[in-house]
C-alpha cells in the first residue's frame, strides 16, 4: 500500500522570514538634522538638533570633515561622552530621540561638517550634516570697515551728481524765463513802433470849414 506524502511547501521558509525582515526594517531609524548651514563669529554659540525614529541605543554627533572626530555620544539616563577638544563647551537639551547639542565658545578650528548618527542594534544611520563656518571677529570688523569705506565715496558722488543735475535744471528754468520775458517785451516794442509809424505817416485832413 502506497504511503501518501505531504505536499512540499518551498515558499514556507520565505514566508516565515518575511515578518522578521519587516520588523528589522521598521527597527532602522530615520535621522533628521538641523540646521544645514551656519555662520557664527568666534566666541559665540550654535545649536545642532538631532531627531531620530525607531528604537535607539544612543546618538553620536560627529565631525566628518576636515578631521573625523566624535564630538559627543549621548544615551538617555547615562553620562554623555565628550571629546576633550570640546570638553567644557558642550551643553545638552532633550532626549536622544530629539537631542539639541549646544557648542559654546566657538573657535576657528571648530570649522567643519557635523553629522548626527543614530545607533540601533543592527545599524547606524546618519543625518544630512551641518556645515559650520566660524568667522574671525577681527576680520569681520575689517571687512565691514572696508565696505563702509567703499560705500561712502559712492554716496558722496551720487549726491554731488544729483545736486549738479538739480542746479542745471534750475539754471535752465531761469534762462527760459528770461527768454520769455525778452520775447514779450520785444513784441510790445514792435507793436508800439508800428503804431507810431502809422500815426506819423497819416496825412493831415484839411478843415473844410476854414
Amino acid at each position: 500500500m502506497a504511503v501518501s506524502r505531504a505536499p512540499e511547501l518551498p515558499l514556507l521558509p520565505g514566508l516565515l522570514t518575511l515578518p522578521c525582515m519587516l520588523l528589522r526594517a521598521l527597527a532602522i531609524p530615520e535621522v533628521w538634522q538641523s540646521p544645514h548651514y551656519m555662520v557664527a563669529p568666534e566666541g559665540s554659540s550654535v545649536n545642532i538638533t538631532c531627531s531620530a525614529s525607531g528604537v535607539l541605543l544612543g546618538v553620536y554627533l560627529r565631525r566628518s570633515w576636515p578631521e573625523p572626530t566624535n564630538v559627543i555620544y549621548y544615551e538617555d539616563e547615562k553620562e554623555p561622552t565628550v571629546d576633550e577638544r570640546f570638553r567644557g563647551r558642550i551643553a545638552f537639551s532633550g532626549l536622544q530621540r530629539n537631542l539639541t547639542v549646544t557648542v559654546r565658545g566657538l573657535r576657528l578650528p571648530d570649522n567643519g561638517v557635523y553629522v548626527c548618527q543614530a545607533v540601533t542594534m543592527d545599524a547606524e544611520v546618519q543625518g544630512s550634516g551641518t556645515l559650520l563656518v566660524v568667522t574671525d571677529e577681527a576680520a569681520g570688523t575689517y571687512q565691514e570697515t572696508r565696505l563702509v569705506s567703499a560705500v561712502c565715496p559712492v554716496l558722496a558722488i551720487s549726491f554731488f551728481l544729483v545736486g549738479l543735475g538739480t542746479g542745471a535744471v534750475c539754471a535752465l528754468r531761469t534762462q527760459v524765463k528770461k527768454l520769455c520775458c525778452r520775447k514779450d517785451k520785444s513784441s510790445v516794442s514792435v507793436v508800439y513802433e508800428d503804431m507810431s509809424y502809422s500815426c506819423g505817416n497819416r496825412m493831415p485832413t484839411p478843415n473844410e470849414y476854414q
